[in-house]
């Protein structure tokens, strides 16, 4: 008898093995209440999720999160939220897991976060090269035209003082019967020739005083000619990114768009850059392309997919470390969820199926 019941026992706790390891598979939450399907957060980020033209959701956070549900058995639907309110649905229980969540401070006193999963950092689109008539109408930029007035002022002042030292002993060049203003025109004239090295020779400085200010003269606009060179280039090839722009030195000579209310925004508003406010990256992008604007900053990943999705966008985009944008999954406070999450994700990133995930989504266009 005795037996009977000890094989009994035995037998009782081998039926119940298979149903206890099966019931630990099935997620918990916060409470350690079986959850039997999650309900996975989601909304239009572009390139991170949005919807294809059947109605189903894509993007990089989609096809991470597929991965992890198919390696850890999770069973879920999708819920599509308002993104502004996204960290509080978690937060109050209308979502098990929010696919896409950025760690800020604020946001960290909500919900609990994952293993960041994709870092973004800030950019600069802008057009690679200027055609003809981008080249003409930068002639009536405003930058230039100022350029030429300091030029212009500075060969008026070195005109005028070399007309009043040469003109009583120089009646040839500078004085004579000349009036004052043809007799500083003349002195304008010979400051451009000098500073151009040009040298025509047809007005020179014969006293003492004259020729020591041509000297100066002389080893000044040299330095002048080649800053002012640089300028003029600068200002006349401006829209043009063939090279490097320097961030935000250079912003502040370019008409510089930025998305309100974006990180991109407050930089600029902090570095005191003047800039236009647009409600649309793409709308910004084609002000670019179109060189209605010189520059928009935002942050490369959505740069990147949009300049890729359309071919009509001949732009490039320039990294800016500065910024970067931190995403994470985010999940419930003390969620039994996170410490599978976390180990499944930290696999999925290392492999180089995720690299071409990213490369598919976020092709680099520098």
């Amino acid at each position: 008898m005795t037996r009977f019941n000890i094989s009994s026992v035995i037998g009782g706790v081998l039926l119940m093995l298979p149903g206890s390891m099966i019931a630990n598979n099935i997620p918990q939450d916060s409470t350690n209440k079986k959850i039997e399907q999650l309900q996975v957060g989601v909304f239009e980020q572009t390139p991170y999720m949005f919807k294809d033209n059947k109605g189903n959701w894509d993007g990089i956070s989609i096809r991470l999160w597929r991965n992890i549900a198919d390696e850890l058995n999770y069973r879920f639907d999708f819920q599509e939220i308002d993104s502004e309110i996204a960290n509080s649905s978690l937060k109050d229980k209308q979502i098990d897991i929010l696919l896409l969540s950025e760690l800020t401070t604020k946001e960290d006193s909500l919900v609990d976060f994952s293993h960041i999963y994709y870092t973004a950092n800030m950019g600069a689109a802008t057009s690679p090269a200027m055609d003809l008539g981008a080249i003409i109408k930068s002639f009536f930029s405003k930058r230039f035209w100022i350029i030429v007035l300091v030029l212009s002022v500075l060969l008026l002042i070195v005109g005028t003082i070399m007309y009043f030292v040469e003109r009583r002993s120089n009646d040839q060049n500078f004085g004579g019967e000349r009036s004052i203003i043809k007799g500083i025109g003349s002195g304008f004239w010979w400051a451009g020739v000098t500073m151009t090295t040009i040298g025509y020779g047809d007005k020179a400085p014969v006293t003492f005083w004259g020729r020591v200010i041509a000297l100066f003269w002389m080893l000044i606009a040299m330095a002048v000619t080649a800053v002012l060179t640089a300028s003029l280039v600068s200002a006349v090839m401006g829209g043009s990114s063939s090279k490097k722009i320097a961030i935000p030195t250079d912003l502040k000579d370019m008409k510089v768009l930025a998305l309100q209310e974006s990180k991109a925004s407050t930089y600029l508003e902090e570095e005191r850059v003047s800039f236009q406010k647009v409600s649309d990256l793409k709308d910004g992008l084609q002000l670019v392309n179109s060189r209605n604007a010189d520059i928009i900053l935002h942050n490369i990943p959505q740069l990147n997919y949009y300049i890729n999705s359309d071919a009509a966008l001949n732009l490039r985009v320039q990294p800016i470390l500065l910024n970067p944008r931190l995403y994470a999954m985010g999940i419930r406070d003390k969620s039994n969820l996170r410490e599978d999450l976390n180990r499944s994700i930290l696999k999925v990133i290392q492999t180089s199926q995720w690299q071409r995930e990213l490369d598919r989504f976020i092709p680099d266009k520098r």
